[in-house]
């Protein structure tokens, strides 16, 4: 089976009533040898059999290229025995970009440090993540003259 990295694989479900598989390529192995990331976020390789095929896109040049990056979000955390404080920062191609969280606890609760710190990285998590968002419209509307609506 010939397939490029980027195209969609189908194999049929084995049983009646079983839905399909659906994946995409992401590296050719060798001849009909794939790895393949599925819908639900599994990698695993594939040597298809006669119930799988290949989407193709019907329009011509239409090969998708696959692009691959990654990021490092610093967390920087203070805390005492009441308080945690996180600021979260990713730097982008677009510029550093930062979040803060924090979480108290109650008199009335033992000190649990891992709690508050748990607590905090994911307020600031969440803080970044609308700053990211933010940006990302922002980057949007200026290349768009028409109302914007971000789906997730």
């Amino acid at each position: 089976m010939d397939a490029r990295v980027g195209e969609r694989i189908v194999v049929k479900g084995r049983r009646v009533g079983e839905a399909a598989h659906t994946g995409e390529i992401i590296e050719v192995l060798g001849p009909s040898r794939f790895l393949v990331r599925w819908v639900d976020g599994r990698e695993t390789v594939l040597v298809p059999g006669t119930d799988a095929a290949i989407e193709r896109s019907t329009e011509p040049g239409a090969e998708r290229s696959v692009e691959e990056l990654s990021l490092t979000v610093n967390l920087r955390i203070r805390e005492d025995h009441d308080r945690c404080r996180v600021e979260a920062a990713v730097e982008t191609a677009s510029g550093v970009f930062s979040g803060a969280g924090e979480a108290r606890r109650n008199p009335r609760d033992p000190e649990v440090p891992l709690i508050g710190e748990e607590l905090a990285v994911a307020r600031a998590l969440a803080d970044l993540a609308e700053v990211l968002e933010e940006a990302a419209r922002d980057a949007i509307a200026r290349h768009e003259t028409r109302d914007i609506h971000l789906v997730r």
